[in-house]
């Protein structure tokens, strides 16, 4: 009879170590986010929560690609009407994904992903509202009720139906606000409403585009940051190099990695109001804004909600309420030169439903169903 072999207590554990892997296919098991995937439906840069409770999602852009080099996540601002503190806390990274614990009540914030030096790789705008209901235009375009960021979707609450600023082409939101501005007080309505992550230094803030700041790379890493123009200069755009596709792939019109608006959304097209015009929108001399009913008997509603100047004035809300202006974007820039369409509204008679604005303005979003 051969002699008995023993085995070490070293070589033992080993071999124990690797039945267990070959069980699980890893060391560790692999994670499980825990909270409602808000990703589950579609990769997107805002996501809609509608109740408090914990929510994860995967750190990756529209198009499915991953955001490389992440290794922690936080919040970075957050509306404070609700709580002092903002809407989110216990915000984690693990394995791909973010995962948060919202408070109830609704309201804005943005959460981001930090590299190993604290840089912003990418960053996702936290909608707290119940799901905006869809209206229809005559012509067929599919809205959603309430600008991109709004509370809600009644003339009757007046600035909860303004929400956000964006620049075109731009992924990330700027607070807007219920008044306007001055040249001394700029970014003073966003300080008043939102509460900013002590443990982060970044605040609201603007500079002006060069080749280093006008730049998409830029604004990925500084999302609060506005980025303001002489008109002189190149037209009044953010960006120190032109894109026209930020919001819309060349040759395909598919959605980007840049647009604003929640899976199963996009930013508006050059022509999704036709048919609206002055002779069939009215002005509300109550709530400060325009409506439009169709011939369903369905009421749109426009508010007044301003603009965050592009220029020398360096993000400085304006013309809020009434007597004041309504701007929302269009993806397009077709036949815009420097400029990019909109849909432009003010108290009176006048309306455009695809007017030129400058593209370093900050303005509202109302998004449409992606028919892609």
């Amino acid at each position: 009879m051969a002699p008995l072999r023993l085995i070490p207590l070293a070589c033992a554990a080993a071999m124990l170590l690797a039945v267990s892997c070959s069980k699980n296919g890893g060391v560790n098991p692999p994670f499980v986010p825990d909270g409602t995937d808000l990703s589950a439906d579609g990769f997107a840069n805002c996501y809609i929560v509608e109740k408090g409770g914990r929510y994860c999602f995967q750190t990756r852009r529209v198009d499915g690609s991953a955001v490389d080099g992440a290794v922690r996540a936080d919040w970075v601002w957050s509306t404070c009407d609700v709580q002092a503190s903002g809407l989110l806390s216990d915000v984690s990274y693990n394995d791909g994904y973010i995962c948060f614990t919202a408070a109830e009540g609704k309201g804005n914030a943005l959460v981001a992903a930090f590299d190993a030096s604290g840089n912003v790789v990418w960053s996702w705008h936290i909608w707290l509202t119940e799901q905006p209901s869809l209206q229809t235009l005559d012509n067929g375009t599919v809205f959603m009720d309430r600008n991109l960021g709004a509370m809600s979707a009644r003339p009757e609450d007046v600035s909860l139906t303004y929400g956000l600023k964006y620049q075109w082409g731009r992924k990330d939101p700027f607070y807007g606000g219920a008044s306007n501005e001055d040249a001394s007080s700029v970014f003073s309505r966003a300080r008043e409403n939102t509460v900013f992550n002590p443990a982060l230094d970044m605040d609201w803030g603007a500079v002006k585009t060069d080749g280093s700041t006008g730049t998409v790379d830029y604004t990925v890493a500084n999302p609060t940051t506005f980025i303001y123009s002489d008109k002189t200069e190149n037209g009044c755009d953010w960006l120190a190099v032109r894109n026209d596709y930020l919001w819309s792939e060349e040759g395909t019109d598919a959605k980007t990695n840049y647009d604003p608006c929640p899976a199963g959304y996009r930013v508006a097209f050059d022509g999704a109001w036709e048919g609206c015009g002055y002779w069939n929108v009215d002005d509300d001399p109550v709530y400060g804004g325009r409506t439009h009913v169709t011939e369903s008997g369905e009421t749109f509603w426009w508010p007044l909600a301003g603009t965050r100047w592009g220029d020398s004035d360096a993000g400085m809300l304006g013309y809020v309420g009434l007597n004041g202006v309504g701007v929302i974007w269009i993806r397009t820039t077709l036949n815009c030169g420097y400029n990019a369409s909109c849909f432009y509204y003010h108290q009176g008679t006048y309306l455009g439903s695809s007017y030129a604005m400058y593209r370093a303005y900050g303005e509202s979003v109302r998004c449409v169903r992606d028919a892609s």
